[in-house]
């Protein structure tokens, strides 16, 4: 009887044993969620979860991979690293924070339970960087002679790599072969420079991660001074005002003054006014003339000069009167019709027709202009054909068969 009871006792408690284990492993802790991957920008926040179900009396720790660090463990930090916090939810949710994030904290985390075997889940941290340019590594302003080769560099930092583009501030274009308004590469190279490349860039660095950043080079060419005039003729009448305009360009800049041929360096004064407009290396000069007189006419000199160089440009202005003729004081140039000019005496009409003929040959030598009316006159008279000058005023061309008959005709009158 008492065996059958000593069995009974053992095989009870083996069965309370076993149920025991039973509920202990159906009961031990594990991860519920996957470790999302975090993507954040250097300086901001990074907040790692971890969501545990029935964690009970274990434990809940974090672990860098990479290095093999342990961060944390339950409601311990266990590195030096100022920058790591942890915080949970009801022992439900583990939070690993890490304030200010720097690059270095790219890598894999883990969350891990100490269960045996040990239960653990594991996030990726990725960590971007906005673009930054190296101005030690980067062009400054450069100033260069005409026609050197020029190399401006732009280095850029960030994560991803940054791309890098080069643009003109005013949006021409490059110049530079077979590109348009912009360029990428951390070097833009110009084999020859000219004017056409004075101006300033713009490096622009960008890799997705707000915001770009952008660095100003400017470009400068020295070159001597260039002149362009406008109009290098001007009319005004007496009393009347006249302006006379040139455009220089050249740098280092240019000193720019006016010259009257007969009076010397022009200033303003009650009847002159000198302005300059300077944009860049362009400048415009103007000269206005007020109450023009006498001796206002004349010829003019627009003059730049730089420390390469100098140059000048010539304006004439030219008298006008009511008759339409524009004249200054050594000359006269009439915009009437040709046909009131005046006949050099020998082109008297003689009473004879030989004596006309005869004028008419050794006139040939000389071809000076006619009165193209009065010629025509003659024409009608003589019936012969006229071999002097057009109504433009320009010499014919004269076959050999006209220059014969006229020396045929010549002897047999003389005959």
């Amino acid at each position: 009887m008492s065996r059958t009871f000593t069995v009974l006792v053992l095989t009870a408690t083996n069965i309370l044993v076993a149920g025991h284990v039973t509920d202990e492993l159906e009961t031990l802790p594990y991860i519920t969620e996957e470790i999302s991957n975090l993507t954040v920008v250097a300086g901001r926040e990074a907040i790692l979860s971890c969501h545990v179900s029935h964690l009970g009396s274990y434990k809940v720790a974090w672990v860098r991979v990479d290095t093999q660090t342990i961060l944390t463990i339950h409601n311990s930090i266990i590195t030096r690293n100022q920058r790591v916090s942890l915080s949970h939810r009801e022992h439900k949710e583990w939070k690993l924070h890490i304030s200010s994030v720097q690059e270095l904290d790219r890598g894999w985390y883990m969350c891990q339970v100490n269960t045996d075997p040990m239960r653990s889940k594991r996030g990726y941290l990725e960590v971007t960087v906005p673009p930054s340019i190296v101005d030690q590594r980067s062009s400054t302003d450069l100033v260069v002679r005409e026609k050197d080769e020029v190399n401006m560099t732009c280095e850029a930092r960030g994560y991803p790599i940054p791309k890098v583009i080069w643009r003109r501030e005013d949006g021409a274009k490059m110049l530079v072969k077979g590109r348009g308004k912009s360029m990428t590469g951390k070097s833009l190279v110009f084999e020859s420079v000219g004017r056409a490349h004075i101006g300033t860039y713009l490096c622009i660095a960008s890799n997705g991660v707000p915001p770009s950043v952008s660095k100003r080079v400017q470009l400068r060419v020295q070159f001597p001074p260039m002149m362009s005039v406008p109009s290098q003729l001007e009319r005004a009448r007496l009393g009347g005002n006249a302006t006379l305009r040139c455009r220089s360009e050249a740098y280092p800049a240019s000193i720019n003054y006016w010259i009257n041929k007969d009076s010397g360096i022009v200033n303003t004064d009650s009847n002159h006014k000198v302005s300059l407009d300077i944009i860049d290396h362009i400048t415009n000069m103007k000269l206005e003339i007020f109450n023009v007189q006498q001796s206002d006419f004349g010829v003019y000199e627009c003059v730049s000069k730089n420390s390469l160089g100098e140059t000048d440009g010539k304006i004439r202005l030219n008298r006008m009167t009511d008759g339409n003729e524009v004249e200054d004081k050594s000359t006269t140039i009439s915009t009437k019709s040709s046909k009131q000019s005046t006949l050099p005496a020998y082109y008297n009409y003689p009473k004879s027709k030989n004596d006309w003929l005869r004028n008419e040959i050794l006139k040939i030598g000389n071809m000076e202009p006619d009165n193209p009316e009065t010629e025509s006159q003659k024409r009608q008279n003589s019936g012969l054909p006229y071999a002097g000058f057009s109504s433009e005023g320009h010499r014919p061309h004269l076959s050999v068969i006209t220059l014969c008959s006229y020396w045929t005709l010549f002897i047999l009158i003389m005959i």
